[in-house]
């Protein structure tokens, strides 16, 4: 039997190879498809959203700052005291000296009188011109001025004051409704917690400081070493002379302490340690009280 082979039509396709090249194909649609999809899907479903759409931690608290300063400031005041001192002297009396006169000899006891100015800081508690602040800033004072943010001073008189508690409250006559302080509670405040103060430092009204609660319960004695303060808050927040009677407060904008005192060696300033009387719900309630027991006397 011979076998005759015919030749491959060089235009023909084997039925396999027909079937391999149509789904290579179908598979290089598919891909391409698919890669579509996910290019579509990275560009519009997956694409980042953009910074500056979302802002920052540090640019939300800088807001509560700006917040926190633009309420309170016009609630904190400038005060002025004058004192007058009056002690006895020996010496040549110069002024009432007469060498015709009887006043004989001329070197005798006589008085002499001194004025001494200081200031301080304060802060509003209600509408009609009650001022809370430090009774060391007001101790022995025969004149007190109360300047408001808006740099309107008025005269002002001690109405009542607590020097076991170094708090003090003066009045002042406004011509009209003053802006109030909202009082927090000092009880609530934990270490760490941000801390805001807001005074007249060496006389520079309006000044806010920002720092942290360091610590709680702290007990300082004073230089004389007779008084002790207690349960004091402790502040990294910069405080200088002129910041005593004014507010320590919380990012809510509440008063939780009357600033005091400074640990300051040999009177060089802040370093970062200052104390804060806490006002906390007794504290808030006796000053009412008090306030309240003014008016009905007046």
């Amino acid at each position: 039997m011979s076998i005759h082979l015919t030749p491959l039509d060089p235009g023909a396709q084997p039925r396999g190879a027909s079937i391999s090249r149509s789904g290579t194909m179908l598979m290089l649609v598919l891909s391409a498809a698919l890669g579509g999809l996910i290019a579509a899907g990275l560009l519009f479903g997956l694409r980042p959203t953009a910074v500056e759409a979302q802002p920052s931690r540090a640019a939300a608290l800088q807001s509560d700052f700006i917040t926190v300063a633009d309420q309170v400031r016009p609630v904190v005041v400038n005060i002025n005291t004058e004192q007058e001192i009056r002690r006895q002297v020996w010496g040549l009396d110069i002024f009432n000296f007469d060498p015709w006169s009887d006043n004989w000899p001329p070197f005798r006891p006589y008085t002499q009188t001194q004025k001494i100015t200081s200031l301080g800081s304060g802060v509003i508690v209600s509408p009609d011109g009650y001022v809370l602040t430090n009774a060391h800033v007001v101790a022995g004072a025969t004149k007190i001025s109360v300047t408001l943010a808006n740099e309107r001073t008025y005269p002002a008189r001690l109405v009542t004051a607590s020097p076991g508690q170094d708090l003090a409250v003066v009045k002042i006559d406004a011509s009209g409704p003053l802006p109030t302080a909202r009082l927090g509670d000092a009880d609530r405040v934990k270490v760490g917690s941000w801390a805001i103060a807001i005074g007249s430092p060496f006389g520079f009204n309006q000044t806010v400081t920002v720092g942290v609660i360091s610590a709680k319960g702290r007990v300082i004695r004073q230089e004389s070493g007779q008084a002790v303060m207690r349960d004091l808050l402790q502040t990294d927040a910069a405080i200088n002379f002129g910041n005593s009677g004014g507010p320590l407060l919380n990012l809510d904008g509440e008063v939780i302490g009357i600033n005091q005192a400074i640990f300051s060696p040999a009177g060089t300033g802040n370093i970062g340690i200052g104390f804060a009387i806490p006002i906390n719900q007794p504290t808030k309630a006796a000053i009412e009280d008090a306030i309240s027991s003014v008016r009905s006397r007046a």
